[in-house]
């Protein structure tokens, strides 16, 4: 099918440059497909490419199988391939592939398994931290949240944007598992066990935290609510793990 506005003899180039071949191979490949055997001298006067370049392009196209050649008395005479041949091609290249994908694939899991640190300061990139929470942590996944003493939600601008993410949260199914200073029972906390996928427990009295900690997957999400917000973001699987197992501790001697 031709694209609109593209003539034919350059949608065709186009795709044989994508599908591997050079400027110059895919001139010269054409040249041949259309005009069948001849030696280099019509090429290089058909073509206009340097002599040198034309025969490294040739060298490169008999090697992928693309052009052959015949030697006669006036030298050797070279002809495009059939055009399938690019088929034969492409499936090789797919079996390479296969073969080495699973080394491909171990490599990407080392390279997640790096550990990486993001800083976001102000209200704005408070409020992107937090986004990127509920985009990145995937459909119906824990998150472990050890939430802001009840002085810092009492600032109403705080409590609608986290109002707000929570019900995007919700959309995904997402379980949340929140740790509450004593005194947000009554207020804040009542609020929130009241919504879906959510479980609120209490830490002992006096138990307050000048920050907010929020676990999932291999991520540590650290707020800090000052006058100029700052949240400090680590990815990293055993760090992320141990915040686990600290979080799980105090969630077993919490209440409800």
């Amino acid at each position: 099918m031709q694209i609109p506005g593209v003539d034919m003899d350059e949608q065709i180039t186009k795709t044989l440059e994508q599908s591997g071949l050079t400027k110059n191979e895919t001139a010269i490949y054409l040249f041949l497909l259309k005009y069948g055997s001849c030696t280099s001298g019509p090429i290089i006067r058909e073509t206009r490419i340097t002599n040198s370049r034309v025969y490294e392009s040739l060298h490169s196209l008999i090697s992928q199988g693309l052009v052959r050649y015949t030697v006669k008395k006036d030298g050797k005479h070279f002809e495009a391939v059939e055009p399938s041949k690019f088929f034969d091609i492409e499936e090789e290249r797919r079996e390479k592939l296969a073969k080495i994908m699973p080394l491909l694939n171990t490599f990407a899991i080392e390279k997640k398994d790096e550990t990486t640190s993001t800083i976001y300061e102000g209200f704005d990139g408070f409020k992107t931290a937090f986004k990127k929470i509920v985009s990145d942590c995937p459909k119906g996944e824990t998150i472990c949240i050890l939430g802001f003493s009840e002085q810092q939600y009492a600032n109403k601008s705080l409590r609608s944007f986290i109002t707000n993410m929570n019900l995007k949260s919700a959309e995904k199914k997402q379980r949340l598992k929140i740790l509450m200073d004593q005194g947000a029972k009554h207020s804040l906390g009542k609020d929130r066990a009241k919504e879906k996928f959510v479980e609120v427990k209490y830490m002992p009295q006096g138990y307050i935290s000048p920050a907010a900690i929020d676990i999932f997957q291999e991520y540590i999400y650290i707020f800090l609510w000052e006058e100029k917000p700052y949240v400090f973001v680590i990815k990293n699987k055993i760090i992320a793990g141990s915040f686990k197992q600290y979080f799980n501790f105090l969630w077993s001697i919490a209440r409800k």
